[in-house]
């Protein structure tokens, strides 16, 4: 991996070098060898953003008030001041749907989001999440899309209300339904699966529900992902995302160093038996290399060096998918390249026979629905051709 720790001090910007350095838990073994005075701070704030690591550099106030320009350090505590407001509406709902679940006996649990950032960092608001994530069989979806939806909230993703023809092509080619509130501007993700397709994690939704453990919050009990699973999972969503926001490998590093030897060589079976471990693998040997955690005898097993070399890449600039065409037939090579299955090769091609994007372009009648897969390859040309 020389190679890849080379591509870091080149290609990498001070700017980005300086967000990883305050992201460290601790700075007390580390000192900074660039120069501050070479530093954008436009750019560093754009960066620390994007990348979603605000509360880690504030951890680090006594560099932050030595060095850092006063207006940018201000917007950093109010960026971090208006997350940890607002997360406390995500926790009150969170725990409103776990209610109303219960209520109408719908098996569930959460993952990623609120309840992440509160088993890694003892703080609700901590980590930048964006939405509620939370997992329900695909027999329960429609019955828990009402339940939300009498909650306030509105779905943006699919924007049409499907038919029953679709609702059914749907589970096949997409893993959730999007809502937001219209007041508070909370995001909610309802999975009938974990990941698109639900063969990359393999893991049946009701094997991860009922595998789940129950994390304290506000005096409730929530059913949240094992951590076992939890790690493989993490390393997968990460994996696919070329880990172009930093915060998930910060995440995942922080997660293996809160776990014990036994359950990383757990996790790391399990991936395996997924034929996951290209990705866990790549997972510990980025959180080695840029945030210095010590990884157990899983190390020895080897990757390809492009599986380093790419996420490097997409961390200092963004991932393959939004790099063009050149980026987006990259992206499929490298799907494939992550997880040796016929069933998960098999998954990619067929749930690209049509789409609910599609669908909100063209409206055909259930009887006539065999005319979208004709339609495809049309649809496709002319949203690229006109569409930004």
């Amino acid at each position: 991996m020389n190679q890849s720790k080379n591509d870091i001090e080149k290609g990498f910007s001070n700017e980005l070098k300086l967000l990883i350095f305050l992201s460290q838990d601790e700075l007390k073994s580390h000192t900074y060898e660039g120069n501050l005075d070479e530093i954008d701070w436009k750019v560093f704030l754009d960066l620390s953003l994007k990348h979603r690591l605000v509360s880690h550099i504030l951890k680090h106030s006594t560099f932050l008030a030595k060095y850092f320009p006063i207006p940018t350090y201000e917007k950093l505590i109010d960026f971090r001041l208006q997350h940890s407001k607002k997360s406390l509406h995500y926790a009150i709902h969170a725990i409103r749907i776990y209610q109303k679940f219960i209520e109408n006996d719908i098996a569930h649990c959460f993952f990623k989001g609120p309840l992440l950032s509160l088993e890694l960092y003892n703080d609700i608001g901590y980590r930048n999440f964006r939405d509620i994530d939370f997992l329900v069989e695909e027999k329960d979806a429609e019955k828990a899309k009402a339940i939300i939806e009498e909650l306030d909230f509105k779905c943006i993703y699919p924007k049409i209300k499907l038919s029953e023809k679709q609702k059914r092509i749907n589970y096949s080619i997409s893993h959730h339904y999007h809502f937001i509130h219209p007041i508070q501007s909370i995001d909610i993700e309802l999975h009938w699966s974990i990941t698109n397709p639900k063969s990359f994690f393999g893991v049946d939704s009701k094997d991860v529900i009922s595998n789940s453990r129950k994390l304290n919050v506000s005096h409730y009990e929530l059913p949240y992902i094992s951590r076992i699973e939890n790690l493989v999972y993490q390393a997968a969503h990460g994996s696919i995302h070329q880990w172009y926001r930093l915060f998930w490998l910060k995440d995942f590093s922080v997660l293996i160093s809160k776990t014990s030897e036994k359950e990383i060589s757990d996790a790391f079976e399990l991936s395996v038996k997924l034929n996951l471990d290209k990705t866990f693998i790549q997972a510990c040997e980025l959180s080695k290399m840029l945030y210095k955690v010590a990884i157990p005898d899983i190390s020895t097993f080897k990757i390809k060096e492009s599986l380093i070399k790419i996420p490097l890449k997409s961390i200092k600039s963004t991932d393959l998918s939004q790099r063009g065409i050149k980026g987006k037939l990259g992206f499929v090579f490298y799907r494939l390249s992550l997880k040796k299955d016929f069933n998960y090769y098999r998954d990619l091609i067929y749930r690209l026979r049509t789409h609910l994007i599609d669908w909100e372009m063209i409206k055909i009648k259930d009887s006539f629905f065999f005319l979208y897969y004709i339609l495809r390859p049309f649809l496709l040309v002319y949203r690229f051709l006109f569409r930004k």
